[in-house]
């Protein structure tokens, strides 16, 4: 079991390029692109890298030798994504105008500014990270507790609480009758299945290893045909009047890409390309809390956001997405690098298998 995944690095780096070309979609206006188009990227894109770090957290904590601490991984998980978070929350309360009413900022430093409502207007991509730091809270605890288990009693467990937080989705849009982007998507409470499709992966992964890279081809398949599926329900569906999208819609899309996970993490790519990818991707995070952050301090310096013609906004979009690649890299340099590398010192990776582990 390598540590090193060049072909999740790429699908993460592909899937980081799509947020950044979504929340930047303004500027092929001309093309008179629907607003679902970009909802539908954003959303693929994102869900990508939460389910993903689920399965990350998870497969390490089942392959440690000995179950790591809770409190050890929920540190570590500080360490990852408090500093930067910090840095760029306040950057962004810098660029708030003189004289306009401050936001809540207490409840950011805490992510608990999407807990049960919708998360505010102000420092808008902030959810993810919330969102990431509710994976990391809840992956652990599970972890631990299944730690040597058996394979189909941790199945089952898995399968219950994915079904009851999915369970709590559905009473609450038929409750409430939210709005699907700010009323679902992006508010924790409706969001409590996410950490579970990752760390069913990651179980199999560690118990069923051998079945899993038989079945990866097919496994991928019937992923792209969930994917399709969402992509699908984006495109034509009336999300917010829909109960059946603010329900299954999610699930769809994050169970598409939990089935596509055995095969980009077992795929073998050229060595020059499995190193670029791997830089690109360790820069993920700092390129998902400054890609907008650059466009709000180039739109407060008059940065033109109307383009003139299709090939002036074309232009403009992939001047912007290399600025965006630019940032994240220097700022992954300069501020995530030396806090991982603290972090690692401090609170170092509990011992791991060598190798795939006997299956249960």
């Amino acid at each position: 079991m390598t540590e090193r995944m060049p072909g999740l690095d790429l699908l993460r780096l592909f899937a980081g390029l799509a947020l950044i070309v979504c929340h930047a979609g303004f500027w092929l206006s001309p093309l008179r692109i629907p607003d679902t188009f970009w909802l539908m990227l954003g959303h693929l894109g994102v869900e990508l890298f939460l389910v993903s770090t689920g399965f990350l957290l998870a497969r390490r904590g089942f392959a440690a030798i000995h179950a790591e601490s809770v409190w050890r991984n929920w540190l570590r998980a500080l360490f990852r994504l408090w500093p930067l978070y910090a840095v760029l929350l306040v950057v962004n309360l810098a660029l708030i105008p003189a004289g306009d009413r401050l936001p809540d900022w207490i409840r950011y430093l805490g992510f608990a500014q999407n807990l049960a409502w919708p998360h505010p207007e102000f420092f808008g991509e902030a959810w993810i990270v919330a969102a990431a730091a509710m994976i990391m809270l809840i992956v652990p605890v599970i972890a631990t507790a299944l730690h040597g288990r058996k394979l189909m009693p941790g199945l089952l467990v898995i399968a219950a609480l994915l079904l009851a937080a999915h369970g709590l989705r559905v009473l609450l849009v038929w409750q409430g009758d939210p709005v699907f982007d700010l009323g679902v998507r992006k508010i924790l409470i409706s969001r409590l299945d996410l950490p579970f499709y990752g760390l069913l992966v990651a179980w199999l992964w560690i118990g069923r290893y051998a079945l899993l890279m038989r079945w990866r081809g097919s496994l991928a398949i019937a992923g792209l045909a969930l994917l399709g599926l969402s992509v699908w329900m984006h495109l034509t569906i009336p999300l917010n009047a829909s109960m059946s999208a603010r329900v299954y819609l999610l699930p769809v899309c994050d169970l598409g890409w939990a089935l596509m996970l055995p095969w980009a993490c077992s795929a073998r790519l050229h060595a020059s390309i499995a190193v670029i990818a791997q830089g690109l991707a360790a820069s993920a995070f700092a390129g998902l809390l400054t890609h907008m952050t650059a466009l709000r301090v180039g739109a407060a310096y008059g940065m033109p956001l109307s383009p003139a013609s299709t090939a002036d906004g074309i232009l403009m979009l992939s001047s912007y997405v290399l600025l965006a690649v630019g940032l994240a890299l220097l700022v992954c340099r300069l501020i995530d690098r030396p806090w991982l590398a603290l972090r690692d010192r401090c609170l170092p990776l509990a011992a791991k298998h060598p190798g795939p582990v006997a299956e249960r």
